[in-house]
């Protein structure tokens, strides 16, 4: 919670910079007005050319300013939604290999189509991870790489304990495969929806990372 306060006081410091350059800007604009009218324009009527110039030149770079500070920020929020969305899909694999876990409860799944879903979520992890921390800077790479490696060893693990089965012939078996058919124990289900629950913890965290880039 400490951190997703920080994400949100963050994106408002940036408006907030924002609005006080345009405030600043804006105020001195109104202070050339005031100057020019008590002063620019002479009993004669001739206009003080350099304080209409000054007024001109400031209004156009209030304006110019805070588009670009403006940009800026919208450009960093889309380069995070990327990111973002790439974190989406390796939570939507690992949501349906919850889904599909938590709905048997013991009872059979195919084994090639668990093997084929965490192989592809450990794949796409791996891409977006190397590109992500590809583009970030020296501190946010260091975090990332921490949770990458976090990610890395609860993969093994899931792996481990959706594919593994007993070397021993002891029963029960926690995985039994047989005609492209696994069928899970209890508290290898257990296990299972455990280090799901891990990795969903460390991909939250890590979009708490991105959303500070």
């Amino acid at each position: 919670m400490t951190r997703l306060t920080s994400i949100y006081q963050q994106q408002m410091n940036k408006r907030t910079i924002i609005e006080i350059v345009v405030g600043v800007l804006l105020f001195i604009g109104g202070f050339l007005v005031k100057s020019w009218i008590e002063v620019g324009i002479k009993f004669d009527g001739e206009v003080n050319i350099l304080d209409a110039i000054t007024l001109i030149v400031t209004i156009i770079l209030g304006i110019y300013i805070a588009k670009i500070l403006e940009k800026e920020v919208q450009d960093k929020r889309i380069e995070k939604d990327m990111y973002l969305a790439k974190i989406g899909e390796i939570e939507n694999f690992i949501q349906e290999i919850e889904k599909l876990i938590n709905n048997l409860h013991g009872s059979s799944i195919s084994y090639k189509q668990i093997v084929n879903m965490e192989h592809r979520c450990r794949r796409k992890r791996n891409s977006i991870f190397q590109y992500i921390m590809g583009k970030a800077d020296g501190k946010m790479r260091k975090q990332l790489s921490e949770y990458n490696n976090k990610l890395k060893t609860d993969f093994k693990d899931l792996r481990q304990m959706l594919t593994q089965t007993s070397a021993c012939d002891e029963e029960p078996k926690d995985v039994i495969v047989e005609n492209d058919v696994v069928q899970y124990s209890l508290s290898r289900t257990s296990e299972i929806l455990s280090i799901i629950e891990s990795v969903e913890n460390e991909l939250l965290e890590v979009r708490v990372i991105i959303n500070n880039l």
